[in-house]
């Protein structure tokens, strides 16, 4: 099995703010294949954008970095805070860094938690089309890798 097509511009719509299409295009994925090959990109692409943002030179960024991007995502909104509690998002993010366990967060929490967190990463790369491109298709190539392991 390997990402879709419909799945990476699923993942793009949802990355470039377009709600709406993001959820019509989501549920007009097949189940069976949205529960591997969309979890699997968007896991992907929450390990490339955690990377792109919490590693500078090779080397980890303070932990409290981590803390206060989570902190700022979740002072976006008053439902933001609510939804998202920080003790779980702070660690999917050091998880994915190699910096904790997640094994006891179930794993609709945690898909759940890596596209609200993804998509605040991204929002604020600011990235243009192209860039977003070069993004999700480095993304799609990681997510094939793993769906062959």
């Amino acid at each position: 099995m390997a990402v879709t097509d419909d799945q990476l511009e699923t993942l793009r719509a949802q990355l470039e703010g377009r709600t709406e299409e993001h959820l019509r295009m989501l549920d007009q994925l097949d189940p069976a294949e949205a529960n591997t090959g969309y979890a699997m990109l968007i896991g992907a692409a929450f390990f490339e954008a955690a990377e792109r943002r919490f590693i500078r030179n090779g080397k980890y960024v303070p932990d409290d970095e981590v803390i206060d991007f989570v902190a700022a995502v979740r002072s976006v909104n008053e439902d933001t805070a609510t939804t998202l509690d920080p003790s779980i998002a702070e660690r999917i993010l050091f998880a994915v860094l190699d910096k904790g366990d997640i094994a006891d967060i179930d794993d609709d929490t945690v898909l759940g938690y890596e596209i609200f967190l993804l998509a605040a990463m991204i929002s604020d790369e600011s990235l243009s089309a192209d860039d977003l491109d070069a993004f999700l298709a480095e993304a799609r190539k990681t997510a094939d890798r793993w769906l062959t392991l």
